[in-house]
């Protein structure tokens, strides 16, 4: 039996958030495939316009350590095991940098997901241990966002719920006056009435709901990062063996690497409301 990744990430919200309940299905689905397939989600490349801030300035060199760990020079106790899948952490992190999400902070959550996967598992029962520990990693990452548009979701709803009751009473110093050529939208204008707050208060709740973020790496983005890190391919590849591989015109690689590492490179991007 296989299990498709997107239909994972939808039942780890709806029935496995505890980790009871999570080791419970994995003694029973952990041996079944786990489909690594996100190519349903059409993601598309972000433009220049879109991208945040720079921020962490580590990442490089985060991913050019873990592209150095040689898994056959690892030994095979516990925390070997961590290092030696410190790659397929960092690959996975890859398709969960959603919006409003940092890259370091995915890994970081990824990795306490491959610790309990070792701890939790046994050989007899969980069979391949590649397969079974993406489970454990994707559902960590997976909990981390989900908690997170949740906070969001509950700050959004004190500020429209705040809007509403405040409707109509606010008080509002003396305007300064302004260039009447120039055309200012205020929050009043957005928000005239309760119907507006609770429109824009639906369209905030159903764009924060997990499924429904956009995440901020493209397929081919990922594809070259993964290729020139080395992560879950036989090698490291060079720019210009990358362009070959995928087809793309000569130092079109390089751009998508450098747009992939700024993007990587900010904080947690911009959410979309």
């Amino acid at each position: 039996m296989e299990i498709k990744v997107l239909d994972f990430e939808k039942e780890i919200i709806k029935s496995y958030m505890e980790e009871d309940k999570f080791i419970e299905f994995m003694e029973e689905n952990g041996k079944n495939k786990l489909i690594l397939d996100y190519s349903s989600l059409g993601l598309k490349e972000l433009q220049e316009e879109d991208l945040d801030i720079m921020g962490e300035e580590t990442v490089l060199d985060y991913l050019e350590e873990v592209a150095s760990i040689t898994r056959e020079e690892v030994g095979e106790d516990a925390e070997a095991l961590i290092v030696k899948n410190l790659p397929s952490v960092a690959s996975l992190a890859f398709h969960y940098l959603r919006e409003g999400s940092a890259y370091l902070d995915m890994v970081q959550e990824g990795t306490m997901g491959l610790m309990k996967g070792i701890d939790a598992y046994r050989s007899e029962i969980h069979g391949d241990f590649d397969n079974y520990k993406n489970y454990w990693i994707i559902r960590e990452m997976v909990i981390f966002i989900e908690n997170k548009m949740r906070d969001i979701k509950n700050e959004f709803k004190s500020y429209f719920k705040n809007k509403k009751e405040h409707l109509g009473h606010d008080h509002h110093e003396e305007e300064e006056k302004i260039d009447d050529s120039e055309v200012f939208l205020t929050e009043k204008d957005l928000l005239p009435n309760v119907e507006a707050i609770e429109k824009r208060e639906k369209m905030v709740e159903k764009n924060i709901e997990f499924s429904n973020l956009r995440n901020r790496l493209s397929e081919r983005q990922i594809d070259v990062l993964n290729y020139y890190f080395g992560f879950g391919v036989d090698r490291r590849y060079s720019i210009y063996e990358i362009e070959q591989k995928l087809n793309l015109k000569n130092g079109d690689g390089e751009k998508i690497f450098e747009q992939s590492l700024l993007i990587l490179s900010t904080m947690e991007g911009k959410m979309f409301l």
